[in-house]
């Protein structure tokens, strides 16, 4: 899939590569990556409830529903520009860490 920047606004010719950017995320992030939009997806067009996946300590432990222990991390909002950027946002975030950027940080603030 290939989006053209600046297509119609006098860019260049250069594209964006959604499928290769989607594969340069570390095996780790794209997971989470990929749990997190389709659960908030599924939300969105209401094929799951959000009130099946936030966290529940009775319906975890006395109804079994043991799912709610991944899905509260999964589930970003209904779809919304603040839901993308949070997202965005943490996989930046995990695929640094994932990539070991942050060994550095963490060493300078130990030292």
């Amino acid at each position: 899939m290939d989006f053209q920047r600046g297509a119609g606004f006098g860019g260049g010719g250069d594209g964006f590569d959604l499928m290769s950017w989607y594969m340069e995320i570390p095996v780790v992030s794209r997971t989470y990556f990929t749990g997190a939009f389709l659960t908030t997806a599924a939300c969105a067009v209401d094929i799951i409830s959000p009130f099946s996946l936030y966290f529940n300590w009775s319906l975890i432990f006395k109804e079994g529903q043991v799912w709610r222990l991944v899905t509260t991390y999964l589930f970003f909002g209904m779809f919304s520009i603040l839901a993308l950027l949070q997202l965005e946002s943490d996989i930046q975030g995990r695929a640094g860490m994932e990539a070991g950027d942050y060994v550095s940080v963490f060493r300078d603030v130990l030292d």
